[in-house]
């Protein structure tokens, strides 16, 4: 029975996603707000799909999006990480000038990376790595609307190198701590998820 609520939540997600990917073109000011709960969704979905019975991976996950928390106080406060930038109100509910939801994203999104990678690669430096890359290219696409939508925005307008060597030496960092408890994931679920995420923010980025 769990599990087929589980299968539930995860089909509704994707009636989310692709409703908000159309909803967005036709009416952005009624389906940005829901953008925070969208992906505390995506978070939740991930997060029961995971082997929750192993206590590891639950404190390695909120581990990582603390960590996350902390780098982006430290980036927002000092742009020494990614570049001068500030965060505005699209991503909801803000703490130290950062928005709670991004750091769950990340966690996310690093989880979903290093499991889907390490399911192709078996040296754990390339997995980590490459992993690093993918996460930091999902960051490149949602760069290109985050103006629009008020997530964030840099002082010189879009983010330069910087930005992304500094995604790069982040989630391989941090990974780096974590990896073998991470990859212990769902691969499945976590290869929808990046896909979702990409494929939503790239539709925005073209019709939007």
């Amino acid at each position: 029975m769990l599990k087929k609520y589980k299968s539930y939540l995860l089909y509704f997600l994707i009636l989310v996603y692709v409703s908000g990917s159309i909803g967005f073109v036709v009416n952005p000011a009624f389906f940005s707000p829901f953008t925070p709960y969208t992906l505390l969704l995506s978070c939740f979905v991930f997060l029961i799909h995971s082997p929750l019975n192993d206590k590891k991976f639950l404190i390695a996950f909120f581990s990582i999006a603390l960590l996350g928390f902390i780098v982006e106080v430290i980036g927002v406060k000092t742009g020494l990480i990614f570049g001068k930038y500030s965060y505005g109100d699209g991503l909801g509910l803000k703490l130290l000038e950062i928005p709670l939801i991004i750091s769950i994203n990340w966690a996310m999104l690093i989880c979903a990376g290093i499991r889907i990678v390490s399911s192709i690669f078996a040296n754990k430096i390339i997995v980590l790595l490459v992993a690093a890359l993918l996460v930091t290219l999902i960051d490149l696409i949602i760069e290109q609307v985050a103006p629009k939508l008020d997530f964030w925005q840099f002082e010189s307008g879009l983010p330069g190198i910087h930005n992304y060597l500094g995604w790069i030496g982040v989630a391989f960092f941090i990974s780096y701590f974590f990896y073998p408890t991470i990859i212990k994931g769902n691969r499945n679920v976590s290869l929808l998820l990046l896909i979702l995420q990409i494929i939503f923010f790239t539709s925005l980025f073209i019709f939007f």
